[in-house]
């Protein structure tokens, strides 16, 4: 999983020097930087990514070392032991295949995480970022309603609607990890980065490789859009972030 540290970590820094960038370009002597919506957005995103990160390095660093397995296994795994089918296999030839079952499932978990942090961060700032586009009258104010709706019309604001499959593409994939890998919606087909991904109801879509999906092709396409609306925001004094005591 080299490459994937290389890729996750080319992505966290992006998003951090994202952060201080807009950092420097709100800062005043009036109001903490740090509740500032524009720049929380750029910096949770960062540390969602750099979790992933931290996860794979430790993954490939001790979950596939016997250096580290050797001295916690018995402190920690050894409770499975019991359940190990012994007419199959021996004791350290079972303790080798829970080892990679353990490193997998790290993986698959960090991999459901990263899905449902990231999906939120964009579904909480879009509901703050609409009023202050298209709606000035209640700014401030969270609107509600569907989120690939909201997105659509700041999408079509902007004039980025050729993004649209993109956010969909990471709805339906982020659905579809939340129902444990299977389609639940009616059919669909979206378009994302000259790609046409297909979900059919009912079965398991088949996209590749659901992280590098996510930080090779959704993320980026995601970051896009939240630069052209901080842009455009950057004109606000202040634009208080209701979620900052989170981040």
């Amino acid at each position: 999983m080299g490459n994937k540290i290389f890729d996750l970590h080319t992505l966290e820094v992006k998003l951090f020097n994202k952060a201080a960038e807009t950092a420097m370009n709100i800062s005043n002597n009036n109001f903490d930087w740090k509740r500032d919506i524009r720049y929380t957005t750029y910096n949770r995103l960062s540390s969602v990514i750099r979790f992933a990160k931290l996860s794979v390095i430790f993954r490939d660093q001790c979950l596939e070392k016997d250096d580290w397995w050797n001295p916690n296994y018995d402190i920690y795994f050894s409770y499975l032991d019991p359940y190990d089918d012994s007419n199959v296999y021996d004791k350290a030839t079972m303790r080798f295949l829970r080892r990679q079952t353990i490193s997998n499932d790290f993986i698959k978990t960090m991999i459901v995480g990263l899905y449902a942090s990231s999906f939120s961060i964009l579904d909480s700032r879009v509901r703050v970022f609409y009023n202050y586009l298209l709606n000035p009258s209640e700014k401030g104010e969270l609107i509600e309603g569907n989120i690939s709706k909201l997105i659509e019309k700041i999408l079509d604001f902007l004039n980025l609607n050729s993004k649209s499959g993109c956010i969909e593409l990471f709805r339906n994939v982020r659905n579809t990890i939340h129902n444990n890998g299977v389609y639940t919606q009616d059919d669909d087909t979206v378009d994302c980065g000259g790609i046409s991904y297909k979900f059919e109801k009912g079965n398991p879509p088949n996209y590749g490789d659901s992280l590098d999906l996510l930080i090779l092709t959704i993320l980026p396409e995601v970051v896009e859009i939240l630069d052209k609306i901080i842009s455009r925001l950057l004109v606000e004094r202040i634009i208080v972030d209701p979620f900052a005591t989170e981040n």
